[in-house]
């Protein structure tokens, strides 16, 4: 269905942002701090069987993803936002949100050594 590399693309990254180091460690400190804390907020709201609102976070976080070198997840994360928009059945719903947890719980450490390496 969908495939990760699992490892963030550094030469994305590098690409993205001229190979500026505060910049990318920076947007990974912010991913970590806000996008992560958002992103578990969605399993509270499904679990509430509040689509709105995790259909609300899920679009608001989805670009940073990709702003810190996880394109694998765009299209995992717009599937779910559009499964919660438009009804879809609960097991589909959970499905994606499973998977996109189990694959951001292998990349979250990652970025924490990657941070560790900065500082």
């Amino acid at each position: 269905m969908y495939s990760f590399r699992r490892n963030i693309d550094h030469t994305y990254l590098d690409e993205v942002y001229g190979g500026e180091r505060d910049i990318i460690t920076m947007m990974m400190g912010v991913f970590l701090s806000d996008s992560v804390p958002s992103w578990e907020s969605v399993a509270t709201s499904l679990a509430n069987n509040d689509y709105v609102t995790a259909g609300q976070v899920v679009h608001r976080i989805k670009p940073s993803f990709t702003m810190i070198g996880l394109q694998d997840f765009h299209e995992p994360v717009q599937a779910l936002e559009h499964a919660l928009k438009h009804g879809a059945a609960k097991s589909v719903v959970q499905d994606l949100h499973k998977l996109i947890d189990e694959e951001l719980a292998l990349i979250i450490p990652q970025i924490e050594v990657y941070l560790s390496e900065e500082s």
